[in-house]
Order: structure tokens, then C-alpha cells, then sequence
């Protein structure tokens, strides 16, 4: 029986591939230059933005106000009463940073968020770099690095949170600070330890960030096995300091806020953001596949049927199959983690992650592209000519995902800066307290956040807070008026009200008016 044997890429086939990955190259980074400069342009107005833009932004805000006032975590039994979702990483450097430049906490948490999306951008090169220049060489592997960080900074989730005041990107810096460091201790063993540190301040600024700590420590397993177990040690010790340090703090506090009363009712409907996403990125994906598919089909010979140690000694010999391995697992786990966008009150956050890795496995597919475009004849040679083609077309697809992918957002313009300020000044007259959907309209006027509504409806729903004091208070109009997003019936007041609670407002605050583009729930004439 004869062996078929793969057809390699001929000279006349070499020359072409080259020229048309050169354009192909050229015309991806071109655009997503452009997108990139349009990112920068447009992160530096949302920052600026004195005004809320997102829901969750505002009780952020209060809560970072009361860490750094040392009265976090505490009980919820009566009103007035937040919960604490995150760990208080984040919170505490946008403290520190507001204090030390003495800048507005709202600009200093936007500001940290954006800075640090540009960081995991920068992380994700460095990521691709390593992984490519042992194969590829430097100048090849640099073309794949800028190629993955600019893709990063093009997708539609990290775009709509990098520039707002949320945890979730500085999360996923020290996530993929970790991966990074985790990649090197291939070489370099002792940071190991230093990529376990970054896995427990990610952790610690946002709890479901372990995704990136469990593909780097089973890669390490199956790799390196020590070296794993050094990490996870480093790991657990960093973080059981941390947990008790904050379990001591608070009195126990930390625990209940961030695991108990963290609730969420299942929405399946929420799931369409997946496909919404696959849809949007559909190319990045398809890119994504292509390379994950020639990787596995070209290593695989070197593995199949070796044992456990043939496996770690190859891999150890080619520390660029370790570090693949450790993406597709990241990928797959992100994929998984993905799903917990069907929680209420989740939004594209819960795809972030997900997107982030899907850009390096972008950056790493390039790899032939870039060696074929500047890389010796022979490097194109050893292509197969099935592979020629796709060599021109996966930067080709780059390019038009770029293309066709939306700016960043203005998330300006949702109301007239005039008729946000009319609404922060009735806020500021108001001589009982408020409750607002807009936190940050409740802190611009001066008023704190004493209730937040849609995370009391998830613990209400689960029996896990008694409403019928609250809805006691509405009923004796303790509150000067109720803001909202949307009346009862519409799906997302639905959600941030409980059947008792809406109810009430309905009865005590009869009158409705509408300004900036929200719902003004007022008490009759009189009262």
C-alpha cells in the first residue's frame, strides 16, 4: 500500500502566496489601526463623561466610597443597605488613584478600566510573541503580536466595557498578566510564582476569574508537574491570606456579600449574546478554528500513541506546543465560563474573557502569513498547498472583520447633558431620599446609594431578604420619588422590581414624568 505523501507549496506557488500575504498583512493592520485610534478617541470622551453610562457603574462607585470609609460588607437586614458583589481590588485602586492625582472617582475608575484593557491588549502580543518567535522567528512573531493586540481592542464586549467603571478588565489584566507570566515559567521557573500572585489579585477583583489559573496550572501538570504544584501552593497561600484578612475585617461579612447574596435567577433568553457574538466576530472565529485545526493536525503525529512522559519530554523539547495547549484549554474553559450570561442582571461582560483569548489564537493562526511575507523561501516551502491558499486568505479575513466591525460606541448621547444636570439638581433638592436605576445621578447630586434595586429583587426572588420592611417604607412615602428605567411590564423594570415592590410605588408614587430619558415615579399632589 502506498503512502500518499502531502503535496509542498512550488515555487511559482511561493512567490504568489507572498505577495498576496504581504497585501493581506498589510491592509489587516491598516484597518485595525484605524479601529484602534477610533477605540483611543472614543474611550477618552467616555471617560471624560460626567454622567452615568452603564447600570452597574454607579453602585461600584458606592461601593468603593464605603471600603475606603471602612464600613464594607456589612448587614443587609435593614434599610439603608448594599451588597458588595465584587472582592475590593478594584475599589481600592480607583480610591488610591482619585486620592493621589485628586481626580474624580468616576474618571479614576473608568480610567484604571481603560488602562487596563489596553494592558491585556498588550499582554495577548506578548502571549502570541512567545509562542511564534520560537518557531517563526522575532519579525515574524512581532507582526502576530501586534495583529492579536489590535484584534483584542476591536471586539464589540471589551470595547463596551473597557472605558467604563466596572471590575471586569482589570480582572482580566492580571488574568492574562498570569497566562503570560505562566508561559515563561516554561523557561523560567521561578515565575511561576509571580504568575500565581497575579491569578489571586485577579481572583480577588473578581471572583469568577478562574478560568485563566486553571488552564495555565493543567498545562504546567501535564508539562511540568512540580513546577504546578509550585504555583498552586503560591496560589492557595495568596489566597487564603486574602480571604482571611477580609473575612477578619468585615466580621465574616466579605463571604455572605460575595457568595451568598451574589445571586442571579436563570434567563435563557440572555443566551442570544452568544450567538449575537458568534455571529459579529463570525470571521475572528473562523480564523480562530483554521489555526487550531492546522495546529492540531501538524503536532499531532509527534504525540499520538507516546505515553505520559513521551508527552511531557516533547513538550518540554517545544515549549511553543505547551504554550497552544494552554490556550485551546483557556479557550474552552472561557467558552464554558461564557454561559453564565444567562444569569439576570449579567450583560457582555460575561463574554470578554471569552473574546480575549479568541484574539490570540487570531494572532497565532497568523503565523505562516507572517513568515511567508518575510520570512527566507524556504520557511513558505515546507507549506503544503493545501495551506497555500489559506496562508493569503486568514489575514484577508482579518482585514474584513476589521472592516466591517462597529467603531467604538458614543455612549454620549442617550439624553441631553442639560436635561441629565435638570435631573441630578431634583436630586439634589430632594429632602428625603432617592432611589434611582442611575446611581450616579444619586452621588453627582450628593445623595448616596442606600438601596440597590435589581440585586434586592434577585435576593428577594430567592428568600433571601425580607422585602415587607422596604415595601412598609414605600407605602409611608419615606422616599422623596423613584427613578427608573422603563415602567412595570417592561422587561428590564420587571427584573430590578419584585411583583411587592412595583406594586407599592404604583400606589404611593401615582404620578409619572420624564426626564433624560428616565421614568420619574412621584407621590400625589400633597404628599
Amino acid at each position: 500500500m502506498t503512502i500518499q505523501q502531502p503535496a509542498f507549496a512550488t515555487p511559482r506557488e511561493i512567490s504568489r502566496t507572498r505577495r498576496l500575504a504581504i497585501a493581506a498583512l498589510l491592509i489587516a493592520i491598516l484597518l485595525l489601526t484605524i479601529k484602534f485610534a477610533l477605540f483611543l478617541g472614543g474611550g477618552a470622551q467616555t471617560i471624560l463623561y460626567p454622567f452615568g453610562i452603564d447600570y452597574g457603574e454607579g453602585i461600584v462607585w458606592q461601593q468603593a466610597l464605603r471600603i475606603a470609609a471602612g464600613n464594607a460588607y456589612g448587614s443587609i437586614a435593614q434599610y439603608p443597605a448594599i451588597v458588595f458583589h465584587y472582592p475590593p481590588v478594584f475599589h481600592v485602586l480607583s480610591t488610591a488613584t482619585a486620592t493621589i492625582f485628586g481626580a474624580d472617582q468616576l474618571v479614576a475608575g473608568r480610567t484604571i478600566s481603560f488602562l487596563s484593557t489596553l494592558l491585556i491588549g498588550g499582554f495577548a502580543g506578548l502571549i502570541v510573541f512567545r509562542c511564534v518567535r520560537e518557531e517563526a522567528g522575532a519579525p515574524a512573531a512581532a507582526i502576530c503580536a501586534l495583529i492579536s493586540s489590535l484584534v483584542l481592542l476591536t471586539m464589540w464586549p471589551v470595547m463596551s466595557r473597557a472605558p467604563l467603571m466596572r471590575v471586569d478588565m482589570t480582572a482580566m489584566a492580571f488574568s492574562f498578566g498570569g497566562v503570560l507570566l505562566g508561559i515563561a515559567a516554561l523557561r523560567r521557573p521561578i515565575l511561576i510564582h509571580a504568575a500565581a500572585l497575579c491569578f489571586v489579585a485577579a481572583v480577588f477583583t473578581k471572583q469568577t476569574s478562574v478560568a485563566a489559573p486553571a488552564a495555565t496550572f493543567l498545562t504546567l501538570w501535564l508539562v511540568e508537574p512540580k513546577r504546578a504544584r509550585a504555583g498552586l501552593v503560591t496560589t492557595v497561600m495568596g489566597g487564603l491570606a486574602g480571604l482571611g484578612a477580609l473575612i477578619w475585617s468585615t466580621d465574616g461579612g466579605f463571604i455572605r456579600h460575595v457568595f451568598l447574596y451574589n445571586v442571579n435567577r436563570f434567563e435563557a433568553w440572555r443566551l442570544q449574546w452568544i450567538a449575537t457574538a458568534l455571529a459579529v466576530h463570525c470571521l475572528y472565529f473562523w480564523v480562530a478554528g483554521v489555526g487550531a485545526w492546522r495546529r492540531i493536525r501538524d503536532r499531532w503525529p509527534a504525540y499520538r500513541g507516546a505515553s505520559l512522559a513521551g508527552i511531557r519530554a516533547q513538550r518540554r523539547a517545544a515549549p511553543a506546543d505547551a504554550a497552544w495547549l494552554l490556550i485551546l484549554i483557556y479557550f474552552t474553559l472561557a467558552t464554558a465560563m461564557s454561559l453564565m450570561i444567562a444569569k439576570s442582571g449579567s450583560s457582555l461582560n460575561y463574554l470578554i474573557e471569552w473574546m480575549c483569548v479568541l484574539a490570540v489564537m487570531v494572532g497565532l493562526t497568523m503565523r505562516d502569513a507572517a513568515s511567508t511575507a518575510i520570512g527566507p523561501p524556504a520557511t513558505a516551502a515546507r507549506l503544503q498547498s493545501v495551506d497555500v491558499l489559506l496562508t493569503a486568505i486568514l489575514p484577508a479575513a482579518v482585514a474584513m472583520q476589521a472592516l466591517i466591525l462597529p467603531a467604538m460606541p458614543d455612549v454620549t448621547t442617550r439624553a441631553s447633558i442639560a436635561d441629565i444636570r435638570k435631573l441630578v439638581e431634583v436630586v439634589r433638592v430632594a429632602e428625603r431620599p432617592v432611589i434611582s436605576d442611575d446611581m450616579v445621578i444619586l452621588l453627582r447630586a450628593g445623595k448616596g446609594v442606600e438601596w440597590e434595586p435589581a440585586i434586592f429583587a434577585e435576593l428577594a426572588s430567592k428568600g433571601m431578604w425580607d422585602e415587607r420592611p422596604f415595601v412598609r417604607l414605600i407605602e409611608e412615602h419615606h422616599f422623596a420619588f423613584f427613578i427608573t428605567e422603563g415602567d412595570r411590564g417592561d422587561a428590564l423594570f420587571d427584573s430590578r422590581y419584585t411583583p411587592a415592590v412595583a406594586g407599592a410605588i404604583a400606589s404611593a408614587y401615582p404620578v409619572e414624568r420624564h426626564l433624560a430619558g428616565y421614568t420619574l415615579h412621584l407621590p400625589a399632589a400633597g404628599r
